[in-house]
């Protein structure tokens, strides 16, 4: 029976999803990576036994295990030129041709230069009240693909001789929406935008599909349905565009719709393993709500660095409410698994948000977030109203290893969101250290330490 395995953040991103995929693959021999959400400003970081480290973005994050492949599918948005810079790092790593082990859905979407400078122009207008955009494009090229339809640049386009002239149709479209809303800070990136060479761009999009592997949707469901497959989330459920905190959530379903309707359209009948993913502690970059936000909590430095467009990296306690709002809105999980907790140990005490006072009761209750319907005043209000939200606490004791204290945490969060922690991970170096051989078919809690 072909299994699947989905892995999804239940926060605001940075939950140590790649480390976890990589760890699947590993484990389990699976050979290929569903990327069914987001797309090139995905960070996820993996080091290999061996102690090789990479910063995945478009491809899968099991490419470090010799045979893997990487699927992006309808869902995913690819930027071309960063992918194929991706592509020259690995090869430098190590992974031969990691070009050749790349399938792409024809209908997946194509992240333009114009669109990524038109993002960051958006992006630099708003001033003080900035969203946290990545300034990649994303957003930009889900609206093309809601709004223009097949207007929209896809894969399938990128072998067409129609290419560059649907190029330049897409950059005087664009051009003229930056026009209207250049300021002072954005006029170099107007610049930018207007100086673009688009035969230069047209040519790479060319090669670019001439180097990987695409496929029609048929072979792609076939290839799904017919392999074991770990399909790999991007960003988090805190920042989904239906559930997250609006505006400060991505253009992306970061649920498990999209991986749940790629098995569906696939006809896929074996077993399914649905994972979600959260730190030890809370997380978030760039701004909007971060409920138990501690600046004097010091922590030893990770991967996720402060950026120019997404802002600070911020860190905070756990948040058990929003756990478990997460935990709601996606329908539950079939494994939890608790992440980075090394980077906690030494500290003599640790905190667990269980409830919020001061809530407005509209969207809270001391101990829930109420999911409610899109709509973007009643969403914003929402996220406003974060701002005045006290997060009650529970002080437990810290830990220095993987001993009692660190057990008891687990043992908290377990009673906090009402489901087992089947798994954790711990980070020695860059070495990985297993607690346990398999994630089994039972649903009893077992402990496992990976690297995150």
């Amino acid at each position: 029976m072909n299994r699947a395995f989905i892995v999804v953040g239940l926060g605001y991103g940075d939950e140590g999803k790649g480390s976890w995929v990589d760890h699947l693959v590993r484990l389990h021999g699976v050979k290929q990576v569903v990327r069914f959400n987001g797309g090139a400003q995905a960070a996820h970081h993996v080091v290999a036994p061996d102690g090789t480290l990479h910063c995945f973005a478009q491809f899968g994050s099991g490419t470090l295990v010799p045979g893997t492949q990487t699927l992006l599918s309808r869902f995913m948005l690819i930027e071309p030129e960063a992918l194929l810079k991706e592509a020259s790092v690995l090869e430098s790593k190590g992974v031969i041709d990691p070009l050749s082990r790349m399938i792409v859905s024809e209908n997946a979407p194509i992240i333009t230069p114009f669109n990524r400078l038109l993002n960051r122009m958006r992006e630099i207008s708003r001033g003080a009240s900035r969203h946290g955009s990545c300034g990649f494009g994303i957003g930009e090229t889900q609206s093309d693909v809601e709004v223009l339809g097949c207007r929209a640049l896809y894969m399938r386009d990128l072998a067409s001789d129609e290419l560059r002239a649907k190029l330049r149709r897409l950059w005087n479209l664009k051009l003229q929406v930056a026009r209207d809303i250049v300021t002072t800070e954005s006029r170099g990136v107007l610049e930018s935008f207007e100086t673009l060479d688009l035969d230069y761009f047209a040519q790479l999009f060319a090669e670019f599909y001439a180097s990987v592997t695409v496929v029609s949707e048929v072979e792609f469901q076939r290839l799904v349905r017919e392999n074991d497959t770990v399909f790999e989330g991007a960003q988090g459920v805190l920042l989904d565009q239906q559930y997250g905190f609006f505006p400060h959530c991505t253009r992306s379903t970061t649920t498990f719709e999209n991986a749940e309707t790629l098995l569906r359209e696939a006809g896929f009948s074996g077993k399914k393993e649905r994972i979600g993913l959260l730190r030890g502690y809370g997380t978030r970059h760039g701004a909007g709500p971060l409920v138990t936000e501690d600046t004097s909590l010091e922590l030893p430095q990770c991967h996720n660095a402060t950026n120019p467009w997404q802002g600070k990296f911020r860190t905070g306690w756990f948040d058990a409410v929003a756990a478990r709002y997460a935990l709601e809105v996606v329908g539950g999980v079939d494994t939890l698994a608790i992440t980075n907790l090394d980077r906690m140990c030494g500290l003599p005490l640790v905190k667990i948000a269980t409830e919020y006072d001061q809530g407005d009761l509209r969207f809270f209750t001391k101990e829930r977030i109420i999911p409610i319907e899109f709509d973007k005043a009643i969403l914003t209000s929402r996220t406003e109203s974060f701002s005045r939200i006290i997060p009650r606490f529970d002080e437990l004791s810290g830990w220095s290893g993987e001993g009692l204290e660190l057990s008891g945490y687990l043992d908290r969060i377990e009673q906090l969101l009402g489901i087992p922690v089947q798994a954790y991970s711990m980070t020695h170096g860059h070495r990985k250290t297993y607690r346990g051989s398999k994630l089994r078919d039972s649903h009893q809690p077992i402990r496992l330490g990976v690297t995150a």
